[in-house]
């Protein structure tokens, strides 16, 4: 730790930082009174904020520091074919599928969270408020869990330029608590208007990055520095490649895209996506949130590609490649620019803690201080609350971060243990009529516990065999819960139906509904499901797109601007123009 305590800013950089660091806290503190005014206020902006600054704020929030360093490692070792890694789960495929039809279901629903949602989806009896208790508690193990990755990336990166502390993890902290000041202070008002002050500098670095690589990389320096193949995207020995998940293989790459792709049937397993859909005017909006959420984040591919390009010319000044990242920044980025640089860092990891921390604190105020604790409490007990669960829920995130050395380590489990351990009741919520409220408490119970405990039950295995294993524990407490407990409320059915309109095992609710209605919902569910592939390809072409311009492979590129282009007329034919406001 010596060695990266040396590592220090200039002058002017070092001002660079601390006048962003003051900029976002003023802006933050500037909107705190338009969001004091009340609860909806507070956690979803009064419905108020126009879809194009919620989909700034949610591609800022899907930027984060520890992400980034993480999937820069593998650009930096395998080239672009570390574009296949961002299938386990930072190609988010679940945008599209919240872009053609999950986004306005959530936004129908008038729900403030996922966990009141589950009121509506299942009643206020026992199993809607069971549910709903589960939903907040998974919500919250999920949060803490993302704080302490989201620690040890800031440890990894920020001690090695702020001279303040020795200790790395010192240094995170009082990041953590910056952050917790000004989202304490302003709610979902300064988690937004700050993302987009950060959306824009994170859109600036991006080009300068991808300029300096493209620049960069000439056949000769490619020649001097990478490896055989590195820009190829397919390659002989692809099962001897090593990562974090075991080989990079065919088998492996699948099961990283369907593992992806059903997420995104049990989409939202987070609060912080989930907010901005809520957060929304009306459907048509929500759904116009995750397409410009779509498109901005591909400039994220064009930022780790280009981090990893930077990186192989340096190979002997990197000892640890999460440390990628940083050895770029040390080593390549001239003074004035690297304090620039670090900010946009820096309001990547904040645009994206302040969402995590204000959508947690928005499930225990919520759906388990106010619906279990104080049904009468005042707006201003609620609020006190909202700060005492904050300041919580933080304190345990950065305590597992303190402990914890990896941040792959922390992502794997994230992703192929607490998401799959959900999967299965959050996929069978929407589409099946006779899935209740103990059938969603009983599949998230054993799959959070499985998701724990899963090395002491199974033993040590890959991540995607403990990913199976913890789908199938899952699976059978869901079906035994489903049978356990009794069949939702007609009336909570229909009035569920009537308003989210989903496709799938609906049939014995149909008959009940308003028959015009439902004809007119069956239409829009073929048209939804038929634009959801195209939807899925256009995002990962996208993306693969972005990757290729940085390594100037101009085959891979115009192959994917062809069909991108092709894609994004389908998409506007028969999904945009059939947007409605409602």
């Amino acid at each position: 730790m010596c060695m990266l305590a040396e590592m220090k800013l200039s002058t002017i950089d070092l001002s660079i930082l601390v006048g962003y660091f003051i900029l976002i806290t003023v802006v933050g503190l500037l909107v705190s009174k338009k969001a004091s005014g009340s609860i909806k206020e507070y956690f979803l902006g009064g419905r108020s904020i126009p879809w194009y600054i919620l989909g700034l704020s949610g591609m800022a929030t899907f930027v984060d520091i520890s992400g980034t360093a993480f999937q820069v490692k593998y650009f930096y070792l395998l080239g672009v074919k570390g574009y296949w890694v961002c299938y386990m789960g930072a190609t988010a495929l679940a945008l599209a599928f919240l872009m053609i039809f999950t986004g306005k279901w959530l936004n129908r629903s008038g729900a403030m969270t996922n966990a009141e949602w589950m009121a509506f989806r299942f009643g206020n009896g026992i199993q809607g408020r069971l549910a709903r208790l589960l939903s907040a508690i998974s919500i919250t193990v999920i949060v803490i869990a993302f704080l302490a990755y989201f620690f040890v990336g800031a440890a990894k990166t920020l001690h090695r330029y702020v001279p303040f502390f020795d200790n790395p993890n010192y240094t995170a902290l009082a990041f953590f608590i910056i952050v917790m000041l000004y989202t304490v202070a302003a709610g979902f008002y300064g988690v937004v208007y700050t993302d987009m002050i950060q959306a824009f500098l994170i859109i600036f670095i991006v080009g300068y990055i991808t300029y300096k690589a493209m620049v960069i990389g000439t056949p000769e320096y490619y020649g001097q520095y990478a490896d055989t193949g590195w820009r190829e995207y397919v390659s002989n020995d692809m099962n001897s490649i090593k990562t974090d998940f075991g080989p990079l293989g065919t088998m492996i790459i699948i099961w990283f895209f369907f593992n992806n792709f059903f997420q995104g049937f049990a989409t939202p397993f987070d609060a912080w996506t989930s907010q901005r859909y809520y957060a929304a005017k009306d459907e048509r909006e929500s759904s116009l949130v995750a397409c410009q959420w779509i498109s901005l984040f591909s400039l994220r591919f064009l930022l780790m590609m280009g981090f990893g390009v930077l990186a192989i010319g340096i190979k002997d000044k990197i000892s640890d490649p999460e440390m990628a990242l940083s050895a770029v920044i040390d080593n390549l980025i001239p003074i004035g620019l690297k304090g620039l640089l670090l900010a946009a860092l820096l309001a990547a990891a904040m645009s994206t803690l302040d969402s995590f921390v204000n959508s947690s604190a928005a499930y225990f105020v919520k759906d388990i201080y106010q619906e279990f604790i104080n049904p009468t409490a005042s707006e201003k007990e609620l609020m006190k609350a909202s700060y005492i669960v904050t300041f919580t829920v933080m304190v345990l995130g950065i305590i597992i971060g303190w402990n914890v050395e990896s941040i792959g380590n922390i992502w794997g489990w994230i992703c192929m243990g607490l998401f799959t351990g959900m999967l299965v009741p959050n996929i069978l919520k929407w589409f099946w009529w006779r899935f209740n409220g103990m059938g969603f408490v009983f599949g998230m119970a054993t799959g959070l516990i499985i998701a724990l405990a899963h090395d002491y039950v199974f033993g040590k295995c890959s991540d995607h065999m403990k990913a199976i294993n913890i789908t199938w524990v899952s699976a059978v407490g869901t079906i035994i819960g489903v049978y356990v407990g009794k069949p939702t409320g007609m009336d909570v059915l229909i009035n569920f139906y009537e308003k989210s309109r989903p496709f799938g095992f609906w049939g014995n609710v149909r008959r009940h509904c308003n028959q015009e209605l439902v004809c007119e919902a069956v239409k829009e569910n073929k048209r939804d499901l038929l634009l959801l592939i195209p939807a899925c390809l256009w995002q990962l072409t996208l993306f693969c797109m972005m990757t290729s311009i940085v390594v100037k492979r101009w085959d891979v590129f115009f192959v994917s601007a062809f069909i991108v282009a092709v894609l994004s007329v389908v998409l506007y034919k028969y999904w945009y123009k059939n947007l409605k406001t409602i």
